[in-house]
């Protein structure tokens, strides 16, 4: 029985996970390579083959030698992270992290169509964190957004999150081909999307513009220069 018998559905993202996952699982138990075949007496062209994704599908029975030594279950070696028992081999503690791609405020206008797109093996940028919904990225701000969001703040945005009064929200604006930063207020029926710099200036919104999510947590990040 192969990997793709054994899922429901193959995909380029899933076989990238895998070689993600077990190469993480190596590196926290600090095993290279040659260590981790002899230890689960997988030949190590094999296993060699399976972490440059050189073996599209490899045998279920040869990803049971991994889970074993890992002491996990084989779904958390094939799936993509977050999972309980991975966290878990990882950190020594039961955790539900995810990874959170941080995305541009072009990408961010079609950012639910976008994030299924992304995998370990195309995407560099993620951030790690703690958070219940399965649709979330992460956005850098822009320096129209200072002084409330210094440069480098990642802004959490949340896909499914149902905005309320007082919210920063991410809209996209018709004939413009990048997401904004926008603050909702709620007066009665009417809803106001103000900028960050308290310009007297508001938006009426209408169907016009789109609410692409809501912001659930900004962290500042650092540079050198």
């Amino acid at each position: 029985m192969s990997v793709i018998q054994l899922q429901k559905k193959e995909s380029t993202s899933e076989q990238s996970w895998l070689v993600h996952n077990i190469k993480r699982l190596m590196t926290a138990k600090g095993l290279n390579e040659a260590t981790l075949a002899k230890r689960t007496s997988i030949p190590q062209p094999t296993l060699h083959k399976i972490l440059s994704g050189k073996t599209a599908d490899p045998r279920v029975s040869t990803l049971k030698l991994i889970s074993e030594f890992f002491n996990i279950s084989l779904d958390a070696v094939i799936y993509t992270p977050p999972h309980e028992q991975f966290d878990l081999a990882i950190n020594g503690v039961r955790r539900q992290t995810k990874h959170i791609p941080v995305i541009s405020w072009q990408q961010c206008v079609d950012a639910a169509s976008f994030l299924t797109t992304l995998a370990p093996s195309n995407w560099e940028d993620w951030q790690i964190a703690t958070v219940k919904s399965e649709q979330v990225v992460s956005l850098v701000s822009k320096i129209s957004m200072e002084p409330r969001f210094p440069k480098g703040t990642l802004l959490m945005l949340d896909l499914n999150a149902k905005p309320v009064d007082g919210d920063l929200v991410v809209v996209h604006y018709p004939n413009t081909d990048e997401a904004t930063l926008r603050q909702l207020f709620l007066d009665g029926p009417v809803k106001r999307l103000n900028s960050l710099n308290q310009e007297p200036d508001c938006d009426i919104l209408d169907d016009k513009i789109r609410i692409l999510g809501t912001i659930i947590q900004a962290t500042r990040i650092f540079h050198d220069n």
